[in-house]
Order: structure tokens, then C-alpha cells, then sequence
């Protein structure tokens, strides 16, 4: 079984290091499988990430990174015109 670690997401994903930690911390994001240094380090399944990952398309694409945050832009001038 294979494994992943922060360093990993980082290098998956085209998110920033604390974009990684803010998702990491959703509800949403599996569990991690085992945790060392003192629960200060977490290790995934990698196959956790990649059913997480499938889900998530602008994780990996620049494309759709793009169509999420357009969408939160128009969501954001929707709300203000009330």
C-alpha cells in the first residue's frame, strides 16, 4: 500500500503549502491513516487522495482551479446585489 505525506500533496497538487494545510483540515478530506513525530506528522493512503483528488478536479487541474474561483467571484457579486 502506498502512502502520502504534506510534502506529496504539495507536489500533486497546484496549491500552495498552506492551501494544502487548509484543505487537510476539511471535513471533507479523508482521514489520515497513521500519524508519526508525536501525531505532529499525518500519512495518507495514497488511494484515499486520489478517490479525494477525483472529487476535486481543480487540485490537479490549472483549468478548473480557474472555473472554481470565477465561480466564487460571481457567487460573491450575487450576494451584494442582494
Amino acid at each position: 500500500m502506498a502512502y502520502v505525506g504534506l510534502q506529496d500533496l504539495v507536489k500533486r497538487w497546484i496549491y500552495t503549502r498552506q492551501g494544502v494545510h487548509k484543505l487537510i483540515r476539511s471535513q471533507e478530506f479523508p482521514a489520515p491513516a497513521f500519524s508519526v513525530n508525536a501525531g505532529h506528522t499525518k500519512v495518507w493512503h495514497l488511494a484515499d487522495v486520489a478517490t479525494f483528488e477525483k472529487a476535486h478536479p481543480e487540485l490537479t487541474s490549472e483549468a478548473a482551479k480557474r472555473r472554481k474561483v470565477r465561480g466564487y467571484g460571481l457567487a460573491a457579486l450575487r450576494s451584494r446585489k442582494g
